[in-house]
């Protein structure tokens, strides 16, 4: 199981070159920007930790080499996080483009939700970690809870991409979806490793080959759909009937950002809170058709 693991290991700093190559060839870089900096990052890093793993400097004192492992190790890790999030943001932006009033009230919620969840993780577990742990390793507590948020994050979006691309005229064979699969397989590895870790420190061996072959799955996973085309529709302008779902909750999104104005005090209140927001959608709705030029 060792020799697999290690030949897996051996793999991983080129399956993300593969898939970096096939990215930047199929032209996502001027859409996904955050993207191609995680994957810079991401293939960096592999590069310089293998350097400073063979020594290949043998002129470095063990101490200084240890300390630079170290601290690449967990800065990169840290990075890729940070990439990971902006990432996330620029795959809900690009899958609800049909419905801009949702998509605005999703990023406004999303990043509160960021905010919150990180303080919290790292002001109640992190840094309480952090303190107790040996040596003064105050960076990987910090780092794990922090990749732990963005897992969850990676998760949330999956799921959410799952029930809603069709509503949204997309197919599951979009470049998009392919990239948040891809973060939720990890994710999910990531959360079922780390579990498994706590409870059964005694099968790090089998955990660790399972953390490695998901992340090969999911290089492998963007590598196909980076390389293969997609489909002719995926190009074209979106536009959802009046009718739809998703129509309708964007015109109501839209009807709360644009509420009309208050009556005056003097005069009573006529129908009801919702019944005035059943307006605003219809108003919207007969006046306004959801389309998106691509």
């Amino acid at each position: 199981m060792a020799h697999v693991q290690e030949v897996l290991v051996q793999l991983e700093p080129l399956l993300v070159l593969l898939a970096a190559v096939a990215f930047f060839k199929s032209g996502l870089a001027k859409r996904f920007p955050a993207m191609a900096v995680y994957l810079a990052i991401r293939g960096g890093s592999l590069l310089l930790l293998e350097a400073l793993l063979w020594n290949l400097v043998p002129s470095i004192s063990p101490n200084v080499h240890y300390t630079i492992y170290f601290y690449t190790y967990w800065i990169t890790y840290v990075a890729c996080a940070v990439a990971i999030f902006f990432v996330i943001q620029e795959v809900f932006k690009h899958v609800m483009e049909p419905v801009p009033g949702l998509r605005r009230l999703g990023l406004l919620a999303f990043q509160w939700v960021s905010v919150v969840s990180v303080v919290v993780v790292i002001g109640v577990v992190a840094l309480p970690n952090s303190v107790a742990a040996p040596h003064g390793n105050c960076i990987s507590p910090i780092a794990v809870e922090l990749l732990r948020c963005v897992s969850v994050m990676e998760i949330c979006l999956l799921a959410f991409l799952a029930l809603s691309t069709h509503a949204l005229g997309r197919t599951f064979r979009s470049r998009f979806f392919g990239i948040a699969l891809g973060f939720g397989i990890e994710a999910a590895a990531d959360l079922i490793v780390t579990g498994l870790s706590a409870r059964y420190p005694g099968l790090t061996g089998s955990i660790n080959l399972f953390a490695e072959c998901a992340t090969l799955l999911t290089l492998l996973t963007w590598t196909v759909y980076f390389l293969v085309p997609e489909p002719k529709a995926e190009g074209e302008r979106v536009v959802l009937a009046p009718t739809s779902p998703m129509a309708r909750w964007n015109a109501l999104a839209n009807g709360l950002v644009q509420m009309p104005q208050a009556a005056a005090a003097a005069q009573p209140a006529s129908g009801f809170f919702l019944q005035d927001i059943e307006g605003v959608v219809e108003r919207v709705l007969a006046k306004n058709p959801v389309i998106v030029n691509r």
